[in-house]
């Protein structure tokens, strides 16, 4: 009892900053389109969330409008240079406020001359005086887009879950839902199911909600916590001062009687928020991350959409007069939005992340990742690793990061360029480097809901932690649920009547 007793006061005390911060960042992350519209000044988070040389993703495409005209976009925005980088200039005008708003997934041209682009939760046109107009509620879509392409007059519309798309002029859109591939079996990957138990998402709406509300109970726990720990020595303080102490001890008391209240009846959610929290970050990560469990009855996974949050990239291949799909579920081929997809076997190594490079090169296509860059001769199945010059031997699983991890590629200057994520901007021709960023850039913004992911997943802390950073979230789920367990062992044997 003695041990239970310093463990829950001491390591309650050591962990409540954090169990605070957790539950802001969580409500938060909960709310992405809330608080699409609230930054944070990146000058002041430490180095590595700054912006330098075109790093974390400020680019990840661009657009030649002409030759001498080339549209630079990723989560900086969109900015109009030269084909010699000579110059900057913004040009995101008429887009929503927010940083989160100006994320920028993918510009493209139609053979008319006119420019789309999509963000995150919108669609735009780029009209007069450039001007972006919305044309997200022509096109009824209320979820969230992650790409866009154009093939002759047809424009395709990728959402986490469906597809649109529209025939020249591009004024009416319809939503399909993509047929059952061949292979398709009613489960999903375990990581996402920890993902959605760990967010209340599993249960929709009324499950965030949920989760907010514990999220609010572990910030009054902290805090009540706290004022019981410093509350018996200030009033022993303030007894030898002769001061009065009523107001000071009813104050414990009654934060006493939360403490505990809140504590044993939310037991079981606290410690399944913290468990579940645990498998979403190394450790742990590693056993879930290619598991798969069946699809449970009663919860958003129970979906007739055999697509649900699972697309990701679409791109047009003219050679095969095929689109190619990239999902969660790895790449797929379809000759129409009504055909059946044919999932392709030999495919390069990608990231759990995600593909952040789907270009069409000579002989094949250019796939990026945090697993690196490859070209991917999909005729031949040759795969070589562009980093290295290495043959790609073999069905491979793309690390979740690599030494090369890359977020975005652009052939549209004098030589191609490579961006990649921690390093910025890295060209084939290492006699020649890429633009230095414009100053409004290097000052430039991070999203609320992405400083919650960094203040969640505690790569926030990444100066202080050290080699620890990784296991930051394991070693505080741990931390947290044994002084759960601990403040249950207490209360039993201190506070809960035994009956004869």
């Amino acid at each position: 009892m003695r041990f239970f007793t310093k463990y829950h006061k001491w390591g309650g005390l050591v962990i409540a900053f954090f169990v605070i911060m957790f539950s802001l960042s969580g409500i938060v992350l909960n709310h992405r389109k809330v608080f699409s519209s609230v930054d944070i000044p990146r000058k002041v988070l430490p180095e590595e969330f700054r912006f330098s040389n075109w790093n974390n993703a400020a680019a990840k495409g661009s657009l030649k409008l002409s030759s001498d005209s080339v549209l630079l976009y990723g989560t900086a925005g969109i900015w109009l240079t030269d084909s010699l980088q000579s110059s900057f200039s913004e040009f995101a005008y008429g887009m929503k406020k927010g940083a989160d708003n100006q994320i920028v997934n993918r510009i493209v041209k139609a053979s008319g001359g006119s420019i789309y682009a999509v963000t995150t939760f919108d669609f735009y046109k780029l009209g007069e005086n450039n001007q972006w107009a919305s044309m997200t509620a022509q096109a009824g879509i209320t979820e969230r887009i992650v790409d866009l392409e154009i093939a002759g007059d047809t424009m395709v519309i990728l959402t986490r879950s469906h597809l649109y798309y529209s025939q020249m002029p591009f004024s009416q859109f319809t939503c399909v839902e993509l047929n059952r591939p061949n292979d398709y079996t009613p489960e999903t990957n375990l990581f996402r199911f920890f993902w959605l138990l760990h967010s209340g998402q599993l249960f929709g709406i009324a499950g965030q909600l949920f989760v907010d509300f514990l999220g609010l109970l572990l910030i009054t726990l902290s805090i009540t916590g706290v004022i019981y720990f410093f509350s018996p020595k200030l009033i022993k303080r303030r007894k030898r001062r002769n001061k009065p102490t009523k107001r000071l001890i009813h104050t414990m008391k009654v934060s006493v009687r939360w403490h505990n209240k809140i504590g044993i009846l939310f037991l079981f959610f606290f410690l399944l928020l913290s468990v579940t929290g645990m498998f979403l970050r190394p450790p742990l990560l590693i056993a879930v991350v290619r598991s798969k469990i069946k699809n449970i009855p009663g919860t958003v996974l129970h979906t007739s959409n055999p697509w649900n949050d699972k697309l990701r990239t679409i791109r047009y291949e003219p050679d095969s007069q095929q689109y190619l799909l990239y999902t969660s579920s790895g790449f797929y081929t379809i000759r129409n939005f009504l055909a059946i997809p044919h999932k392709t076997q030999v495919t390069p190594p990608v990231s759990v992340m995600g593909v952040t490079v789907l270009e069409p090169t000579s002989g094949g296509w250019l796939v990026g990742s945090f697993s690196g860059l490859f070209h991917w001769n999909r005729n031949t199945g040759m795969i070589i690793n562009c980093h290295t010059g290495e043959l790609v031997r073999g069905v491979q699983r793309g690390r979740p990061v690599s030494t090369f991890p890359v977020s975005g590629y652009s052939s549209d200057f004098a030589v191609p360029v490579v961006f990649e994520y921690y390093k910025g901007a890295l060209t084939f021709d290492t006699g020649r480097s890429f633009a230095s960023m414009p100053h409004e850039l290097e000052d430039g913004r991070m999203s609320l809901w992405h400083f919650a992911l960094e203040v969640h997943t505690g790569r926030i802390y990444n100066l202080i932690l050290g080699v620890f950073a990784d296991l930051y979230v394991f070693l505080a789920g741990l931390l947290i649920s044994l002084i759960f367990i601990s403040g249950y062992i207490l209360y039993r044997k201190k506070y809960k009547k035994r009956t004869p």
